[in-house]
């Protein structure tokens, strides 16, 4: 169900809005640029609201809890709520306070001015019970729950230290993306997510920066506040880990131009955020995550990031895969109708094209899982494959229909099947479906076997005839 897969967010809600024109000239009055006001149209959820946004774009459902004044920029952000699908949203006024607003002033995607409106008192322990309540009724309907701290006063340490304990007696995965420098009071998260000025500014100040710093300090932190995972954004220097089991890895940036750092940091938490409710692993969640920030850093102002560019720019040149890079794939994929078939496909041909593209239509999700030369050996005998397993994988993983190869040694795909559980089973016609490999299998998870009708006069065998005998 998709409800297993909501994501809970709480934290400070902005509204972004861009003036964008053209600065063509100083002003007399003052050495200062004149903006010639093209468009101030443009407005976006900021804040904890740009961190839900992307939670919906990576392909979750979220439930975003947060609080506004009440004034106009409420009603707006309401509005830009209402239309971010599968995003569901608790806007709670305080009338003490306005709400929370950046506005931009932008030429040429460069920005020259940005006027805060914000109140950063802390709220009053009347709404923070409102708050919390309404927490305590949304975290039985989710798997992570998501802190967005822009240091604006709705996160108070009663309140974090409430919903941390909550989360953890529930065992809720909690990710914080802090602002405070004292990070004590996100003691016992499970997952905390500092940028590199954060984590230093928060633990030693004059250290000088390096992989090695880092690692020192996040396991400095881990061992002071309990965090079980620190990760950090180090903006060109890409994406730090480390874990209380010692685990440690580095990522390259993944952005190919910087335009705009704005809210990069909301779209990495929302991709761990992610990969975690899709049950990817740690370092396979943190690679999304380091992709989807090199897409935000390319683009001007916040911006959402979906899954399917996500998927695009991982897979590319990788359609060619290991089992367990498979396996990663479909739980990516998890609501999507996984299709597969298997075959030798020696010197491809037309009927060969005709039955793929055939089952990838009944599919959201095609696999083909391809004989290697010894598995081709043992059904075809010694002279096959006339073309080897490199040549045949490279050549069909060309078609855009096919959206995963993977190429297995065994006679049969038995194993492979079992081990990713596709809805469906594709074959020619040519055989019954009491012959087709894991049909037995494939009806213990509901599946079905599918026979697809194949180009008559078609196949390798015959080629093969015809170029013996010249004709």
């Amino acid at each position: 169900m998709l409800d297993a897969c909501e994501i809970l967010c709480l934290g400070d809600i902005i509204l972004d809005t861009y003036c964008e024109g053209l600065v063509e000239r100083i002003s007399p009055e003052a050495p200062i640029p004149i903006l010639k006001v093209e468009s101030d149209k443009k407005k976006d959820l900021g804040g904890s609201g740009n961190v839900a946004r992307n939670i919906t774009a990576a392909g979750n459902k979220c439930h975003l809890i947060s609080i506004v004044g009440n004034d106009s920029n409420a009603k707006i952000l309401r509005e830009l709520c209402k239309k971010t699908k599968d995003l569901t949203f608790e806007l709670i006024v305080d009338k003490t306070r306005c709400t929370t607003k950046k506005q931009r002033f932008v030429s040429d995607n460069q920005q020259i001015l940005r006027v805060d409106s914000e109140s950063k008192v802390y709220i009053s322990n009347k709404i923070e019970d409102n708050i919390f309540d309404r927490f305590l009724k949304k975290i039985k309907h989710v798997n992570v729950v998501i802190i967005s701290d822009y240091k604006k006063g709705m996160l108070t340490k009663s309140l974090l230290k409430k919903v941390i304990r909550t989360c953890r007696a529930k065992k809720k995965i909690v990710i914080i993306d802090p602002k405070d420098k004292d990070l004590s009071i996100y003691a016992k998260a499970n997952i905390i997510t500092p940028n590199q000025k954060e984590l230093f500014e928060a633990v030693e100040p004059d250290l000088s920066v390096s992989d090695y710093s880092v690692e020192k300090l996040s396991k400095k932190i881990i061992k002071l506040y309990g965090f079980e995972t620190v990760i950090t954004t180090r903006s060109s220097d890409g994406i730090s880990v480390v874990t209380k089991n010692s685990k440690i890895f580095h990522l390259p940036s993944k952005a190919k131009e910087v335009f705009d750092v704005s809210g990069a940091g909301d779209t990495v938490v929302s991709y761990i955020a992610s990969g975690i409710v899709r049950k990817l692993s740690l370092t396979e969640s943190v690679k999304q995550a380091n992709e989807a920030a090199g897409v935000a850093v390319g683009r001007f102002g916040t911006t959402r990031v979906f899954r399917e560019e996500i998927e695009n720019r991982i897979n590319k040149n990788s359609k060619i895969c290991k089992l367990n890079q498979l396996i990663e794939q479909i739980k990516m994929n998890r609501y999507k109708r996984i299709g597969f078939t298997n075959g030798c496909f020696d010197l491809i041909h037309q009927g060969h094209i005709d039955y793929l593209k055939k089952s990838s239509e009944k599919c959201d999700f095609f696999i083909l899982a391809l004989n290697s030369d010894s598995s081709v050996k043992k059904i075809k005998g010694l002279s096959r494959p006339i073309i080897s397993q490199s040549e045949r994988s490279e050549i069909l993983a060309h078609y855009d229909f096919i959206d995963r190869i993977i190429i297995f040694n065994e006679k049969t795909p038995l194993n492979i099947i079992k081990k990713i559980k596709p809805q469906f089973l594709f074959k020619g016609d040519d055989y019954k479906i009491s012959q087709v490999v894991g049909a037995k299998e494939i009806k213990d998870w509901g599946g079905k076997v599918i026979l697809i009708k194949c180009m008559k006069g078609k196949s390798t065998s015959k080629i093969i005839e015809r170029i013996k005998d010249g004709t």
